[in-house]
C-alpha cells in the first residue's frame, strides 16, 4: 500500500478582508459588535466616542470597564481568529457577575469589524491590578500588501505602556483611526436610534446593569439648539435609554405567548386596551425545537401610532416592526423598516382585508437561554441560520401568534375600511362578546390545549339576545368547562342560567324605556344645536341690520386700501429699480393675504353674527368651525355647483369657549378647502376634538390627488403649489397658526388624498 503524503491548508493575508470589511458591510453593526464585546466581558459601561471629526485626525474611541484581558489572554486569545473563549466555555468567571448571564457574541470574528470602521487600530487593555497596560497596534493595510503572504506572517506589534488615552484601571479602549466612512450630525442620530433597540431590556440576561453612552463633543452645540427647539429627542450625546414598547403604556390589542423553560408549555394571553380577553396553557407543538421563547405582538391602530409618534418623535413605520433578540441583544435584520424578514406583508398581499401587515405591527421575539440552534449568520446583518428550529419558530409565529391577534383584532373588532381598527363602539357590546365567546369555544377544538380562562364579564350576555342563540353559547362554554375541568367557567355558567328566566323578563321593559329616554334625548339634544348654532350664524341675510352691513363694508374698505398701498409701493420701487426677488415674493404674499379676508367676508358676512369690527370673540370655537362648514361653506358649494361634499364628525356636546379672532379661522378652512377643490376631492372629511383646556385639533382629509411624498417637506413654503394655485395658501395657514401658538403637519402616511392636523390654541 502506497504511503500517503500529509499536507496541510495555507491561509492568505486576504482572509483579513473577507471576514473584516467585506463581512460586515455597515458601521452600525460594527459599532454593535464591539459593544456586544464590551458586554461579553461583563462591563456595567461602554462608552462611544467620536473626536476630531472634522479634521484629518477624526477617530472613534469604544471604552469599556470590563474584566480586561492580560497579555497572555490578548496573545492567545484576542490574536487568534475564529476562537471563541466564550463558545469553548473557557471564559474566566471569577468575576463576580451573574451566573445566568449568557455570551452575546461566539464565533471569533466580531473583532474584525474594526477594520470595517477604520485602517488602524490600537487596543488598550489590563486586568484588575495589573500594573501596566497591555497595548496592540495593528495597521489592517499591512494585510492587503500581497496576498501570497500567508496571514499567520503579518506582524502586530505589542508594547507594555503606562497610559492610555482615557484613565484606566481595568478594562479595555479600542482606539479606531483612518476612519473609512464620513459621519455626520444625520449619522450620529441614526446611530443612536440604532443603539435604543439594539439591547432589550425586558429580557433576563442582565442587560439592565449595562449602559452605553455616545460622546461626540462637536455636536453638543447642535444638541443645545435642540433642546430649545423642543427636539429633546434629537440629542447625539448622552446615555443610550433603552425603552420598550410597554413603557410607552400605549392602549392597544396585545398578545404575549411564552414557550416554557423545559419546552412543554406554551401560555398565551391576549388583552385589548388593558382588559383580558382570554389566556390560555397548551402543549408546545414544537417541543424538541423551540423552548424558553417569549413572543410579545402590538396591533397599531391609528391612535397608538399617534401616540407613538408623539412619545418617541419618530413614525412607527420608520421605527421597525417585530424585533428579535437573543439574550438581549438584537439580531439583524429583524424589525428593520422596509424589511419583511418574517413574511408578514408577504401574507397580507393574499388578503389586505383579513391579514395585518409590518405597518399594523410592532413588538418582540425574545430568545432566551443558550438556545443553540439559533444561531447568527457571520455576516452579522443576514438574520439567524435557516435550520429546522428557525423554520418552526417562523411558523410557530405565524400559527400561535399572529394568527389569535388578528382573530381577535379583525374579526371581533373589525377592521375599518381605511386600514384603521374601529373603536368598540362602531360594534355593539352584545355582537362583541358573542364573537370573543366563538373565538374561546373555537380555541377548545386544539387537541393541544391544557387549560382555558377568559374575563368573567364575558358572560354578561343575556340581555338583548334571543332565547336560541344564548342557548348556544351556554353550550359551548359548558363543553369548555367540562374538557378543562375550570371551575370558574362552570360557576359562571350556572349563574347565568340562574339570572336567565328573571332577566328576560326584564328585558322587553327595559328595551321600551331605553328607546323612549333616546327618543326624548335626541329631541332635547336637537334643539340645544338648534339654538346653540343661531348664537353664532344667523339664519338669513333679513336679520342683519344696517349698522352691521356697514361694519363689513368698512372693514372691507381697510382690507381693500392694504392692497392698493402695497401695490403703489412695488411700483415705486420697481421704477426705481431697487427691489429684489425676496421684497416682491413677500409684498405679494402681503397682497395675497389681505384679498384671503375679503372673499371670506364677502362669503359669509351675511351669516356671520357678530360683529367683524372686532378683532377678537370670545365664543365656542368648535361651534364656529361646525357652522362655517355646515352652514356656510356647504350653501357655496351648493350655489356654485361643486361636487364636493362635506363630511363632519366631533363629540357630541363637545365645547371648547375661548377667544379667537374669526377671520383667521375662516381663512385657514378655506384655504383647505380651496386646495382640496383643486385636487380634484369629492369628498372632505372634518374631525374636530378638544384636546385640552384651550386647544382643538382638527383632522382634515380628503379623497383627492394627494401630495407626492417629495413635496410634503416643500408644502408650506412661500410661492410653492403642487397645482396650479399662487402657493401662498398654506404658507398664511401656517403663518397664521404659528403666530397663535398652534401647528398645522400633513400626515404622510395617509393611504389616500391629503392629510392635515391643525391644532388650534384659543385664548381662554
Amino acid at each position: 500500500m502506497a504511503k500517503l503524503d500529509l499536507t496541510k491548508f495555507r491561509v492568505s493575508s486576504a482572509l483579513k478582508t473577507i471576514i473584516g470589511k467585506e463581512l460586515i458591510t455597515d458601521d452600525f453593526i460594527a459599532v454593535f459588535e464591539l459593544v456586544k464585546n464590551a458586554f461579553d466581558a461583563h462591563a456595567k459601561r461602554v462608552d462611544i466616542i467620536f473626536e476630531n471629526l472634522y479634521s484629518g485626525n477624526s477617530r472613534l474611541i469604544i471604552k469599556d470597564n470590563g474584566k480586561g484581558m492580560d497579555k497572555i489572554a490578548l496573545f492567545e486569545k484576542w490574536l487568534f481568529v475564529a476562537y471563541s473563549a466564550k463558545k469553548e466555555g473557557t471564559e474566566d468567571y471569577r468575576d463576580k457577575i451573574r451566573p445566568n448571564r449568557i455570551y452575546a457574541g461566539a464565533k471569533g470574528i466580531g473583532r474584525f469589524s474594526c477594520d470595517k470602521l477604520g485602517s488602524n487600530l490600537t487596543i488598550y487593555t489590563k486586568k484588575r491590578g495589573e500594573k501596566s497596560i497591555n497595548q496592540l497596534v495593528i495597521d489592517w493595510s499591512d494585510f492587503e500588501q500581497d496576498s501570497k503572504k500567508e496571514f499567520v506572517m503579518i506582524p502586530v506589534k505589542y508594547n507594555s505602556v503606562a497610559k492610555a488615552p482615557f484613565p484606566l484601571n481595568r478594562g479595555t479602549i479600542i482606539e479606531i483611526t483612518g476612519l473609512r466612512e464620513g459621519w455626520d450630525r444625520s449619522k450620529f442620530l441614526k446611530l443612536r436610534r440604532s443603539l435604543e433597540k439594539l439591547i432589550n431590556p425586558n429580557q433576563e440576561n442582565d442587560p439592565r446593569g449595562f449602559a452605553i453612552y455616545l460622546n461626540v463633543d462637536e455636536e453638543r452645540i447642535n444638541d443645545l439648539d435642540a433642546i430649545d427647539r423642543g427636539k429633546s429627542r434629537e440629542q447625539v450625546n448622552g446615555k443610550v435609554q433603552n425603552s420598550i414598547f410597554e413603557d410607552l403604556k400605549i392602549k392597544t390589542t396585545k398578545i404575549e405567548t411564552i414557550i416554557s423553560k423545559n419546552g412543554e408549555k406554551v401560555n398565551t394571553t391576549l388583552e385589548d386596551r388593558g382588559m383580558l380577553i382570554y389566556e390560555m396553557e397548551e402543549e408546545n407543538p414544537y417541543p424538541h425545537l423551540l423552548h424558553d421563547i417569549r413572543f410579545n405582538l402590538f396591533v397599531l391602530n391609528r391612535s397608538a401610532k399617534y401616540h407613538f409618534t408623539k412619545s418617541m418623535g419618530i413614525h412607527s413605520v420608520q421605527y421597525g416592526s417585530v424585533f428579535l433578540y437573543k439574550n438581549g441583544f438584537r439580531i439583524y435584520p429583524f424589525g428593520e423598516p422596509g424589511l419583511d424578514t418574517l413574511k408578514i406583508d408577504h401574507r397580507k398581499q393574499q388578503g389586505t382585508s383579513r391579514f395585518f401587515g409590518t405597518r399594523d405591527l410592532i413588538g418582540r421575539i425574545e430568545i432566551n437561554g443558550k438556545n443553540e440552534a439559533f444561531q447568527e449568520t457571520s455576516s452579522r446583518d443576514g438574520g439567524l441560520i435557516s435550520n429546522s428550529s428557525y423554520y418552526a419558530i417562523e411558523d410557530f409565529f405565524k400559527d400561535y401568534v399572529l394568527k389569535r391577534l388578528e382573530k381577535f383584532a379583525i374579526g371581533v373588532i373589525k377592521w375599518g375600511n381605511d386600514g384603521d381598527l374601529l373603536d368598540h363602539q362602531k360594534l355593539s357590546p352584545q355582537e362583541m362578546k358573542k364573537r370573543v365567546s366563538d373565538i374561546v369555544y373555537n380555541l377548545t377544538k386544539s387537541e393541544n390545549l391544557l387549560n382555558i380562562n377568559y374575563n368573567p364579564k364575558l358572560i354578561d350576555i343575556l340581555e338583548n339576545r334571543t332565547e336560541k342563540s344564548l342557548k348556544t353559547i351556554l353550550n359551548r362554554l359548558h363543553v369548555l368547562a367540562e374538557k378543562t375541568d375550570n371551575q370558574l367557567i362552570a360557576s359562571e355558567i350556572r349563574r347565568a342560567q340562574r339570572q336567565y328566566k328573571s332577566l328576560l323578563k326584564a328585558k322587553e321593559e327595559a328595551e321600551k324605556s331605553e328607546r323612549e329616554a333616546r327618543k326624548e334625548a335626541r329631541e332635547a339634544q336637537k334643539q340645544v344645536e338648534i339654538k346653540e348654532s343661531q348664537n353664532l350664524f344667523m339664519q338669513s341675510v333679513l336679520s342683519r341690520d344696517r349698522k352691521e352691513l356697514l361694519n363689513f363694508h368698512h372693514h372691507i374698505g381697510i382690507a381693500a386700501g392694504a392692497i392698493e398701498d402695497y401695490v403703489k409701493n412695488l411700483y415705486r420701487k420697481i421704477r426705481k429699480g431697487t427691489l429684489s426677488t425676496d421684497k416682491i415674493l413677500s409684498s405679494l404674499q402681503k397682497i395675497s393675504y389681505q384679498a384671503e379676508q375679503i372673499i371670506s367676508i364677502s362669503r359669509f358676512a351675511t351669516k356671520a353674527n357678530f360683529n367683524f369690527k372686532a378683532n377678537e370673540i370670545k365664543a365656542d370655537l368648535i361651534g364656529f368651525i361646525k357652522e362655517h362648514l355646515l352652514n356656510v361653506y356647504s350653501d357655496i358649494l351648493k350655489f356654485s355647483g361643486s361636487r364636493l361634499r362635506i363630511q363632519y364628525e366631533q363629540v357630541p356636546n363637545e365645547k371648547c369657549v375661548c377667544k379667537f379672532k374669526p377671520i383667521e379661522i375662516t381663512v385657514i378652512l378655506e384655504n383647505l378647502l380651496s386646495n382640496s377643490k383643486k385636487a380634484d376631492a369629492s369628498v372632505v372629511k372634518v374631525s374636530v376634538k378638544k384636546e385640552e383646556k384651550g386647544v382643538v385639533e382638527l383632522v382634515f382629509s380628503d379623497n383627492g390627488k394627494g401630495i407626492p411624498p417629495k413635496d410634503l417637506d416643500k408644502i408650506f413654503e412661500m410661492g410653492f403649489s403642487t397645482t396650479d394655485g399662487s402657493g401662498l395658501g398654506l404658507y398664511h395657514v401656517k403663518d397664521i397658526l404659528r403666530k397663535n401658538g398652534g401647528s398645522i403637519r400633513c400626515n404622510p402616511e395617509s393611504v389616500t388624498g391629503a392629510e392635515f392636523i391643525i391644532r388650534f390654541k384659543g385664548i381662554t
